[in-house]
């Protein structure tokens, strides 16, 4: 069975052991669920890897049904929360404001997870402020670096936004 070149990645997917269980991981990547863990093995020659962050044909496809079509993107929210965790655990002597570079990935249920953790966010555009604030961030914990103001620039200083200048010539407009 052929899958959509579509059916994407970027990290690592639950085996499941039943055919519910899959159905019930695969709509964790649906807009309003979250959860998932753990890798898919491989069987592979010795001195390659043991573990794949990639879905087995099966699972897309099974993915896909669930989701009810492509494009599909699906992320392991346990690697997330521990990666977050690790950067929040990061020692500091002075208190430390993680920030999400949101334009690695604006997936809504990623910001609302980073978001649930205290991770702040790093917009590069006014449009990923918007994004960012639709999927419940607060306008404080949004921080602004932009080379290009948006039109909407005053309102959103108006609200909370945080502003990163990257020039002195931005500081001057």
């Amino acid at each position: 069975m052929k899958v959509s070149s579509y059916a994407v990645t970027s990290f690592a997917l639950v085996l499941a052991l039943t055919q519910q269980q899959q159905q019930q991981q695969c709509a964790a990547f649906a807009p309003s669920l979250t959860k998932v863990s753990t890798t898919t093995k491989l069987q592979m020659s010795s001195g390659n890897p043991t573990e794949s962050v990639f879905l087995t044909p099966e699972l897309a496809k099974k993915c896909i049904d669930v989701a009810d079509g492509t494009p599909l993107y699906a992320y392991s929210m346990s690697k997330l929360n521990e990666n977050a965790d690790a950067c929040l655990a990061f020692p500091n002597a002075y208190g430390l404001t993680v920030r999400y570079a949101m334009k690695a990935c604006p997936n809504g249920s990623i910001l609302k997870l980073f978001n649930k953790k205290g991770i702040h966010i790093d917009a590069s555009s006014g449009f990923e402020v918007r994004r960012a604030m639709s999927a419940g961030i607060p306008p404080e914990n949004i921080s602004l670096s932009t080379q290009e103001l948006p039109h909407d620039f005053a309102e959103l200083v108006d609200m909370g936004v945080k502003v990163n200048a990257c020039s002195v010539s931005q500081l001057e407009r």
